[in-house]
């Protein structure tokens, strides 16, 4: 699988060898907790351990389509930044993990393979924004029934830090071969519930750099 990223107008041409998603991966404990109760009462187990990990095909990997294809009404996106790590580099990007809650029931990570990943296709390095990257703000907005709504708000501060997801992906899965993407898990709903919708928007905001990355994109139902 290859991807380009345009990271302040350089192409960077990516031959992506392992992608994995993370779950559950805040750092404070109680909104991971609720996170989780999120999903259990949507009838998905709460996961074996924490952080959870998920690596899927590099194939789910989109970057900025107009929409995707889904099978059912009942896949919903998750805002989260994603890390693309090539040529000793690592850039970051917004991502979107939709995923689809009705056959999370039966296995999370057939539901995250069976629906892609989205990335925006415009990137930053991480070493711009590692020293003020827990002020970023990660926001999403989802569209259901024609009406656009607010639906996650946090800083990047309520996630794991880049190093300590990676950290737990090598010592999970050992170093790749060739390029990585890694998704970083999410944060927890405004109004605290899954709501599927007709279209997701993502969008990571540096406040001290003045800049932000995005990515949106319609859900088409086969």
């Amino acid at each position: 699988m290859r991807l380009e990223i345009d990271v302040a107008g350089e192409l960077v041409q990516v031959a992506v060898s392992r992608v994995v998603n993370a779950g559950y991966s805040g750092r404070d404990e109680s909104a991971v907790q609720e996170h989780i109760d999120e999903l259990v009462a949507d009838g998905i187990a709460a996961p074996e351990q924490v952080p959870a990990t998920y690596a899927v095909a590099p194939n789910s990997l989109r970057a900025e389509p107009d929409a995707i294809q889904v099978v059912g009404n009942d896949t919903a996106g998750e805002a989260e930044f994603g890390l693309v790590l090539a040529g000793g580099e690592t850039y970051v990007v917004a991502a979107s993990d939709q995923t689809d809650r009705a056959l999370e029931r039966e296995s999370v990570q057939k539901a995250k393979q069976i629906t892609p990943n989205v990335l925006s296709r415009e990137a930053w390095r991480l070493s711009d924004v590692q020293q003020h990257w827990d002020e970023i703000e990660l926001r999403a907005w989802t569209t259901v029934d024609g009406e656009r709504r607010r639906y996650q708000e946090d800083p990047l501060a309520a996630l794991l830090a880049p190093g300590d997801i990676l950290d737990v992906v090598h010592g999970r899965y050992g170093t790749a071969d060739g390029g990585e993407v890694v998704l970083s898990g999410t944060v927890a709903t405004i109004e605290g519930e899954v709501q599927p919708g007709s279209r997701f928007e993502v969008e990571l905001v540096d406040p001290v750099r003045e800049r932000s990355l995005s990515v949106a994109y319609d859900v088409e139902t086969l």
